[in-house]
């Protein structure tokens, strides 16, 4: 049975779980600690398959314990649980200690803590098994010196989208969203909602293989919901042959501008048609149809849950754009927000 290391240094926190666990039965073995040293110790003598911690912590930083938790068991997948106000903390290692869930405390519902343990175990089988068969295949590879420099900017690319993207959260952290000055509803409505941009980021930017197909389906899950009046479309052009490591930006990229037209609007419909505009560029044309939002005398009806934070929703997304694209350009017509995206191959530079 898989099993589950849960670091949980709140005495109330915990009893919560503990109480949960036993009335709903989860379907792997799990350990409960206060003491992140106990669970490094448990690491140390048997196999962990998700090993989840708060990243406030008396002993050690979130930092130092993920990075010895990497260390001693490499294997072992990380999940990070953090409030709102510890989150610019967090955003520092993410990257570094290989953080593969975020929770958001505190849980409004106990599907908020296991959805994304879940995740985590399935992540692990499907590591696994890809482990298993690349053993069976018992393949010999050899790497040139051309192909270790390539990883290693890939390395480094991956580092650089990483600090755009974390930049961007901290700069709305300070200077949008004031946590302390909302109300209950307020500071949940926010957390989740960062929560679920920075979900975006590590499935996309950090553990995405920039694969189109997959980043089809992930959109078409996420977003598109028969009879829901939530509809999302995609098309690549004929001959468009988008690398991985853009693909991961556009797929960030276009889950962030859907999530904006889901929060804000309720019902929409997005097409996306993504082409190769030139040697330099690609193009990414975004349209949000609100035709199912609007009432009887032509007006938007908004979602009433992020009505109050509409605006900083809409610069939040702007801002994230702003630091993926080369350039865009919008406009409105006919029901339809559109907005065409230039993004820059890599491998070509433009001159300002």
């Amino acid at each position: 049975m898989e099993f589950v290391v849960i670091v949980e240094p709140d005495e109330v926190g915990r009893k919560r779980l503990e109480g949960t666990f036993q009335s709903e039965k989860p379907s792997f073995s799990y350990k409960i600690t206060e003491k992140p040293e106990e669970a490094l110790d448990i690491l140390e003598q048997q196999k962990v398959d998700v090993l989840v911690c708060e990243t406030s912590l008396s002993v050690l930083s979130g930092r130092e314990f993920f990075s010895m938790a990497k260390i001693i068991s490499p294997d072992t997948v990380r999940v990070a649980m953090t409030s709102a106000e510890h989150v610019k903390d967090i955003l520092s290692f993410l990257n570094e200690c290989d953080i593969y869930k975020l929770i958001m405390k505190p849980c409004a519902s106990f599907a908020d803590f296991i959805e994304p343990v879940n995740a985590a175990l399935e992540y692990r089988r499907l590591k696994k098994q890809a482990e298993s068969d690349l053993e069976q295949a018992n393949m010999n590879i050899f790497f040139s010196e051309e192909d270790f420099q390539r990883m290693e900017e890939s390395r480094q690319e991956n580092i650089r989208l990483y600090e755009q993207a974390a930049d961007v959260v901290m700069t709305m952290l300070k200077q949008h969203f004031t946590i302390e000055e909302m109300g209950p509803m307020g500071e949940y409505v926010v957390e989740h909602y960062l929560r679920d941009l920075l979900d975006y980021y590590l499935e996309t930017m950090v553990h995405g293989n920039g694969n189109y197909l997959m980043g089809y389906n992930q959109l078409k899950n996420e977003f598109h919901h028969e009879g829901t009046g939530q509809n999302f479309q995609m098309m690549k052009k004929e001959g468009c042959e988008i690398p991985p490591e853009i693909f991961r930006q556009i797929l960030f990229l276009l889950m962030t501008l859907t999530k904006a037209c889901r929060q804000i609007l309720g019902k929409y419909a997005v097409s996306v048609t993504i082409e190769t505009a030139s040697e330099k560029f690609f193009v990414v044309r975004f349209s949000c149809d609100y035709s199912n939002s609007l009432d009887k005398n032509g007006k938007i009806i908004y979602s009433e849950e992020y009505k109050e934070f509409r605006k900083d929703i809409i610069d939040l997304t702007e801002k994230i754009t702003d630091s993926i694209v080369y350039r865009t350009v919008s406009l409105e017509k006919e029901n339809r927000y559109i907005l065409n995206c230039a993004i820059e191959r890599r491998n070509h530079r433009v001159d300002s």
